[in-house]
């Protein structure tokens, strides 16, 4: 079982002390920054020296020469932090002699690390929501499952993107409703780094002490301009055939990328399907048993999946997310047609 990188970071800023070597596992770009910043403090402080940190490229350049930096000593510093980017690479393709030999190779120096030196390995190519990327990072884990500590950087759910949102604003000093927030959490997929440089554009675009509103979004963010994807899915849920062939039109002619918002609206549906499945009947009762699968929603989302569930039947639902795997599967064809295929999909949701 991997670390959160929120555990890390908090245990490291309290004084605890480094280990010998961080395995970092998982695209996910926010957590990943900050934990790596919360290593170097730790290790090297604020004021480092410049040789005291060393980056090695293991696309290029091969696992030995890592192994190597970290087991020569500096004559002008007594902290050292090295670290190995694309591991991915440093995994041999089969398992014979030689890719033992890497993993031993590995496995020794973990066993007596260099004193005063922390390694960082970094895996951070693949995406642990796709299945054979999932295959392919416990791959990884597998082969250097000596590295001490096991740091897990998956991509943020919904729940944890409003929790950063909402942190951020905080730092920040930036007023935003949660209905705000969680419309441009959805906007952006998720995604922490738009989130936070988006909540900077926004705090200096509202003016000190004044609440960014939906307005605000719209003036701003490019999602937002793109009339909204948050829209878009809550016609879906109203099962609106015509409001959302109106916001499909102006999202296609600006240039929308369907297959994360299908994504989106895909794990919407899931949602939904589970609370039905569970009986849940109105907004209070999905927030809380979701909360305890660990599926953290806001008001809004919660209210958007209560109109889904009362008006979507069970076997409609499961439909529903045939279809939307239907229509992802259309976009990622070889000549797609994106807006034929989103229309396509309007047409059996709203029926």
């Amino acid at each position: 079982m991997g670390l959160k990188p929120v555990d890390l970071i908090k245990t490291l800023r309290k004084g605890g002390k480094p280990a010998s070597g961080y395995l970092f596992l998982g695209a996910e770009p926010f957590y990943r920054s900050r934990c790596k910043q919360a290593i170097r403090d730790a290790v090297l402080g604020s004021d480092p020296d410049e040789t005291a940190a060393v980056e090695v490229d293991l696309s290029e350049r091969d696992l030995a020469d890592l192994i190597d930096e970290a087991r020569t000593q500096s004559l002008f510093v007594s902290e050292r932090l090295i670290v190995g980017r694309g591991a991915e690479h440093a995994v041999p393709r089969t398992t014979g002699k030689a890719a033992k030999a890497e993993q031993q190779m590995v496995q020794d120096y973990f066993k007596d690390p260099e004193a005063g030196t922390v390694v960082v390995i970094e895996a951070t190519r693949y995406d642990s929501r796709d299945r054979d990327e999932k295959r392919k990072i416990e791959r990884v884990e597998k082969f250097f499952d000596s590295v001490p500590v096991h740091v897990e950087l998956h991509p943020l759910t919904a729940g944890e993107a409003q929790f950063v949102g909402k942190h951020l604003a905080r730092q920040m000093g930036v007023g935003i409703d949660p209905k705000v927030l969680a419309s441009l959490v959805d906007m952006l997929g998720s995604d922490a780094f738009r989130i936070e440089n988006e909540l900077q554009k926004l705090s200096l675009y509202a003016g000190k002490d004044a609440a960014v509103t939906a307005a605000d979004l719209d003036a701003l963010v490019p999602e937002a301009r793109q009339s909204g994807v948050f829209e878009f899915s809550q016609a879906l849920a109203a099962r609106d055939r015509a409001r959302a062939l109106l916001l499909l039109d102006t999202m296609s002619r600006a240039g929308m990328y369907w297959p994360l918002q299908l994504n989106l609206i895909a794990g919407l549906f899931r949602q939904a399907l589970a609370a039905k499945q569970l009986g849940l009947r109105n907004s209070r009762q999905i927030a809380s048993q979701l909360q305890t699968f660990g599926l953290g929603v806001w008001p809004e989302r919660s209210r958007q999946i209560e109109g889904i569930v009362s008006r979507f039947r069970l076997n409609e639902l499961r439909e529903a997310l045939i279809a939307i795997y239907e229509a992802d599967k259309r976009l990622r064809s070889a000549v797609p047609d994106d807006r034929v295929a989103v229309e396509m999909l309007v047409m059996q949701l709203t029926r």
